[in-house]
């Protein structure tokens, strides 16, 4: 069932499987493009964090990826759970056909990440990382420094991110 790219004639289709910390923030974001985009699905194993994002994306519910997955029609799968549980619960989307969006770290191990790249290419998916930095308030600050002038000429520049 894997889906091609760009979706024009319709909404995309997104499910959010952990309804932890950061899931408010992809359900705001997600919200900002409602004319584009909508929430299909919400899943966490813990039901009070299911119950919030329940209520705050207005998807339906599921305590389990496999009852998301064979109930709800997501085009892309966001996985914001813990970074462990990634590499698992990437190949077992794209077994069926969906696009992944994997919360860093993809994988803790290098084998577990190829593995997630070799199963959404196997079925013709799309596997994308989240690069959440780029709000990062202190990455926010220097880019706007840099925009206005205050560090001269940049030549080259190494930033790490902890």
């Amino acid at each position: 069932m894997s889906l091609s790219l760009p979706i024009t004639d319709r909404k995309i289709r997104f499910a959010l499987v952990g309804c932890g910390r950061i899931s408010k923030n992809h359900i705001e974001a997600l919200a900002k493009h409602g004319e584009r985009a909508e929430w299909v699905a919400v899943c966490d194993t813990r039901p009070d964090a299911l119950q919030a994002a329940v209520a705050a994306s207005g998807a339906p519910g599921f305590a389990s990826l496999d009852a998301l997955l064979a109930v709800a029609a997501p085009d892309i799968v966001v996985l914001a759970t813990p970074s462990g549980l990634h590499p698992q619960q990437a190949i077992a989307v794209a077994r069926t056909g969906r696009h992944v969006l994997s919360g860093m770290p993809m994988a803790t191990k290098l084998d577990e990440g190829i593995a997630m790249g070799r199963a959404c290419r196997d079925a013709g998916d799309k596997l994308y990382v989240v690069k959440q930095n780029r709000l990062n308030s202190t990455v926010q600050w220097v880019k706007q420094a840099i925009a206005e002038g205050r560090f001269g000429r940049i030549f080259l520049s190494t930033v790490n991110v902890f």
